[in-house]
């Protein structure tokens, strides 16, 4: 550092001093350090360091200087690159001194391609019209910061750079629709968008929450503490995944078969964490011969030609195929573990004969049931 910029260190620390100007608060301390460092033009010696810093003023200067080290330490360790300069090292520098390397502390510019944008804009979109989401705002600030040197004319952003009243401004350019839900206005819609968002806002904050949930199967409805792990939309229908605790286990709930949904009292305080090997996508893509809403059982089948492209299809990773010669067609059986019984007679009775029910007595009392109910119909 220059004679003249000692001087002026000097002055800046006598009125400092002057103003009874402390600089005790540990933070503001951190931040006064680095600007000091990042306003200099040359490397700040700690002598300089020290005049400005009453907490570096000790009686014994190793104790200040120690209490400098453990600041820079701290600085470190946020990422502030705080480096120390020798003359050696820097022939224009008179005396060692501290600088902050500007190359590693600032972070480069974002530079992002069209195509980049539009995934962006697409991602963005499907937050925005998610019912009962209250990110629009939130995303369209993120994709404007993202965007906001890419005024491309065929970019489809919520706003572009425009000419506006007098003094400049921005006109507003109608977006393309990306992605559409169905706005909510049957009082079954509306209660599903506040659904949607009591659910986001407790799996984002891990509240337990408290709900009555009515069975696929039979209609009746069942009272459930869930541990909210995530929200995923499969086969038309939102669903909700976590812990239940009335069957000690993950399991998803279809947000339209929910009712007298509460979330537990302390906002600001978690009921529970999120098991770290827990992926929502890596749920949400299971197979549904593979679900487990009931005790499991082994299930064999048979597939006929008809029904051959079911045998490519995920029944689980311990499943056994065998492919079967006859003297007419090739048939494949399958063996696998389900807990999904309603699923696999579905599947069974949509096939029209060509897939067999060779093993699995829950599937086969089911399947007896509804080949019962449909032969009543139509007797």
């Amino acid at each position: 550092m220059s004679k003249d910029a000692s001087k002026k260190s000097s002055k800046r620390a006598k009125r400092g001093a002057k103003k009874g100007s402390p600089r005790a608060d540990r933070s503001k301390r951190l931040l006064d350090l680095v600007m000091l460092l990042l306003r200099a033009r040359a490397p700040v010696t700690f002598r300089e360091i020290r005049a400005q810093f009453l907490s570096y003023q000790t009686a014994n200067i190793e104790a200040g200087l120690r209490a400098f080290e453990r600041d820079k330490a701290d600085l470190l360790e946020l990422g502030v690159p705080v480096r120390y300069i020798t003359p050696d090292e820097d022939s224009s520098v008179e005396d060692g001194g501290y600088v902050v390397e500007l190359k590693k502390y600032r972070l480069p510019e974002v530079h992002l391609t069209t195509d980049e944008i539009s995934a962006l804009v697409l991602a963005t979109s499907v937050a925005r019209a998610v019912p009962g989401n209250s990110h629009a705002r939130i995303c369209d600030l993120a994709l404007r910061k993202l965007a906001f040197d890419y005024p491309e004319p065929d970019t489809p952003l919520a706003w572009h750079p425009g000419q506006g009243a007098r003094g400049g401004g921005e006109r507003a350019v109608h977006e393309p629709l990306l992605v559409h839900f169905p706005e909510g206005k049957s009082e079954a819609e509306l209660e599903l968008s506040d659904r949607f968002a009591m659910l986001e806002g407790a799996t984002r904050r891990r509240k337990r929450v408290t709900l009555n949930y009515k069975s696929a199967s039979n209609g009746q409805e069942q009272k459930r503490d869930l541990d909210p792990y995530g929200l995923f939309y499969r086969d038309k229908s939102w669903l909700v995944v976590g812990h239940c605790h009335l069957r000690g286990d993950s399991r998803s709930f279809r947000l339209d078969r929910i009712s007298d949904l509460s979330v537990a009292p302390r906002p600001k305080s978690a009921d529970f964490e999120r098991p770290a090997d827990f992926d929502v996508r890596a749920y949400a893509s299971r197979s549904p011969w593979t679900f487990t809403p009931k005790p499991t059982e082994m299930v064999q089948l048979e597939l006929q030609a008809e029904a051959l492209s079911a045998a490519n299809e995920d029944f689980g990773a311990e499943a056994v195929r065998d492919d079967v010669e006859g003297d007419d067609e090739l048939r494949v059986r399958i063996r696998f573990e389900t807990g999904n019984p309603d699923f696999v007679v579905s599947r069974i009775l949509a096939s029209k004969g060509a897939m067999k029910l060779l093993e699995g007595e829950q599937c086969k009392a089911l399947l007896l049931e509804e080949l019962a109910a449909i032969e009543a119909i139509y007797a």
